[in-house]
C-alpha cells in the first residue's frame, strides 16, 4: 500500500491519443509516397547519370588525354620548324662567303692587269701611271679586305669565318702542300728566284706571298704621288672620264724594255704568274669547298624538314586521329545504339507519368543548345 502507483489517464483521453498517433503516421506515409518536384528529380538524375559515365568513361575519351595528345602535337609542330630553322644563320653566311672567295679571284686578277700595266705604262690602259699605281693600291687592299672576311668573318657580311667551321678549308689554306694541283705530291715553282717553295706551305702562305709581292712592285714602280694619296675616286676610276678624251693616248707606243722586265723582275714575274696559275688556282679550289658546304646545309635542312614533317604529320593521323579522335566517334556512335535500344525496351506504359517524363526530360536539349535536330521533331511530354 505504501508503494507509488502509476497514474491512470481517463478513457477517453487515451482513445484521443491513439487517434492522433494514427493520423500523424498516415501523413508521414502520404508525404513518403509523394512525387519529388520536376527541377529536383531531373537534377538528380542527370546527377546520377554523369557520375556513372564518368566513371565508366574510356580512356580513349578522356579530356585529359586529348589535353595531352594536343600537347604533343603543338610541340612536334613547333619542333619541326624550330629545329631546322638552326640551319638559317649558316646559310645566310655562305652567301657573302661564296661571294667574297670568288671576288678574291677576280681581285688576283685584277692586281696581275694593274701591276703589268704599271711596269710597262706604255698608255695602253688609256691610264697614266699614277692612276694605274692607285688601281693597283685600290685592288691589293680590297683583296687583303675580302680574305680577311672569307677566313676571320665579321666583315663584309661574312658573321662566321671559314676558319672557325670548315676543316677542309683550314686543310687547303695553313696545311703543308698544294692540293690544287693535278699532282699534290709536285709543288715545285722553277724559275721563281728567291719563291721556289712558296706551294709547299699552303694556300695562305702563297697569298701573304702574293700580297709581299705586290708591295714591291708598288714601291718600285710606282710614282710618289700614288705612293702618297690615301685612296683613289673609283667612280672617276672606272668612267675614265679624265682620260677619256685626251690626245695624249692617240698614238701610242711599247717599250722592248719594259716588256724585258716582265720576265727580269721576280716579284713582277711571280705577280704576273699568280694570273692563271698557283693562286688562282688555290682560291678556286677553296670557292669550290665553300660550293660543296653550302650544298650539304640545305640538303641536311632538306632532310630534316622532310623527316620532322613527316612525323608531325604521322603523329595527327596516327596517335590523335586515329587511336583517339575515330575510336571515341565509333565508341559514341555505339552507345547511341545502345540508348535507342534501352529507351525502345523500356516499359513506360507500367510507369507513373512523372517517371516518363524524367526519362523524356534526359533526351531533351538544354537551353542553351540548339533545338534543331536535323528535321527530326523533339518528343513531346507526356502529361
Amino acid at each position: 500500500k505504501g508503494s507509488p502507483q502509476t497514474p491512470q489517464l481517463p478513457r477517453g483521453a487515451v482513445s484521443e491519443c491513439s487517434e492522433e498517433s494514427g493520423r500523424g503516421s498516415k501523413s508521414m506515409a502520404r508525404r513518403d509516397r509523394e512525387p519529388l518536384p520536376d527541377g529536383r528529380r531531373h537534377t538528380e538524375s542527370m546527377g546520377s547519370v554523369s557520375r556513372v559515365i564518368k566513371a565508366r568513361q574510356q580512356w580513349h575519351s578522356r579530356v585529359e588525354v586529348y589535353v595531352a595528345a594536343a600537347a604533343v602535337v603543338l610541340a612536334i609542330c613547333v619542333l619541326s620548324m624550330a629545329y631546322p630553322a638552326r640551319n638559317i644563320a649558316a646559310i645566310v653566311n655562305q652567301a657573302p662567303t661564296t661571294n667574297q672567295a670568288g671576288r678574291r679571284r677576280f681581285l688576283v686578277r685584277s692586281c696581275c692587269h694593274f701591276a703589268r700595266e704599271l711596269v710597262l705604262d706604255d698608255g695602253f690602259s688609256r691610264m697614266d701611271k699614277s692612276w694605274t699605281a692607285s688601281a693597283l693600291r685600290f685592288h691589293l687592299e680590297e683583296l687583303k679586305t675580302a680574305d680577311r672576311a672569307v677566313r676571320m668573318g665579321n666583315e663584309l657580311d661574312v658573321s662566321l669565318g671559314a676558319d672557325f667551321r670548315n676543316k677542309e678549308h683550314n686543310v687547303v689554306m695553313y696545311n703543308e702542300g698544294c692540293p690544287w694541283r693535278e699532282d699534290p705530291t709536285d709543288c715545285s715553282t722553277p724559275g721563281m728566284e728567291g719563291r721556289g717553295d712558296v706551294n709547299e706551305h699552303g694556300l695562305q702562305y702563297l697569298l701573304l706571298s702574293f700580297f709581299d709581292a705586290v708591295e714591291k712592285v708598288l714601291a718600285r714602280y710606282a710614282p710618289e704621288s700614288a705612293l702618297t694619296s690615301a685612296s683613289v675616286d673609283m667612280q672617276q676610276f672606272r668612267t675614265h672620264e679624265d682620260v677619256a678624251d685626251s690626245s695624249e693616248y692617240t698614238n701610242v707606243q711599247g717599250s722592248a724594255e719594259k716588256r724585258a722586265t716582265l720576265e727580269s723582275d721576280p716579284d713582277v714575274k711571280f705577280v704576273l704568274s699568280a694570273f692563271a696559275g698557283d693562286v688562282f688556282d688555290g682560291l678556286g679550289m677553296t670557292l669550290q669547298l665553300f660550293y660543296a658546304e653550302t650544298s650539304r646545309i640545305l640538303a641536311r635542312t632538306h632532310v630534316e624538314t622532310r623527316l620532322l614533317f613527316g612525323v608531325y604529320f604521322s603523329v595527327v593521323a596516327v596517335m590523335f586521329y586515329h587511336l583517339l579522335f575515330r575510336r571515341t566517334i565509333l565508341v559514341a556512335t555505339a552507345e547511341v545504339e545502345k540508348t535507342r535500344s534501352m529507351v525502345l525496351e523500356m516499359p513506360t506504359h507500367v510507369l507513373k507519368s512523372d517517371d516518363v517524363r524524367s526519362i523524356v526530360a534526359f533526351f531533351e536539349p538544354a537551353a542553351d543548345e540548339e533545338e534543331e535536330q536535323d528535321g527530326e521533331a523533339m518528343p513531346e511530354r507526356i502529361d
